[in-house]
């Protein structure tokens, strides 16, 4: 393999290492210090931040039923969301942030 045949392999690679890399974003919150259960329905998506808009029941020892914005930063987690869609979540909580984790669709 000449030496301008591996420079232009490894520059591909490099590249596509690059784009595939920036395709995940990376969402860290951190430690949660409390988790609290949750149940509710997914009224909007908002995908390009991975926010989902849940009208959630009373989440006993934090909050009382309200609709509001969740960040969900796993996109596994993310991508088990519909809206419409009735779900069990964790609500993750910690002195600077609050994260939905374990989502669980309830089965029509």
């Amino acid at each position: 393999m000449t030496r301008r045949a591996w420079l232009a392999g490894a520059t591909l690679a490099v590249g596509l290492a690059t784009a595939c890399a920036r395709s995940e974003k990376a969402y860290d919150y951190g430690t949660a210090k409390q988790r609290y259960k949750l149940h509710g329905k997914v009224l909007r998506l908002k995908p390009e931040n991975r926010i989902a808009v849940i009208q959630h029941e009373k989440i006993d020892g934090w909050m009382e039923a309200m609709t509001m914005e969740f960040p969900v930063p796993l996109l596994s987690e993310y991508s088990k969301l519909k809206e419409g869609a009735v779900i069990h979540a964790t609500v993750n909580v910690n002195d600077e942030y609050f994260w939905l984790t374990d989502v669980v669709v309830e089965k029509p």
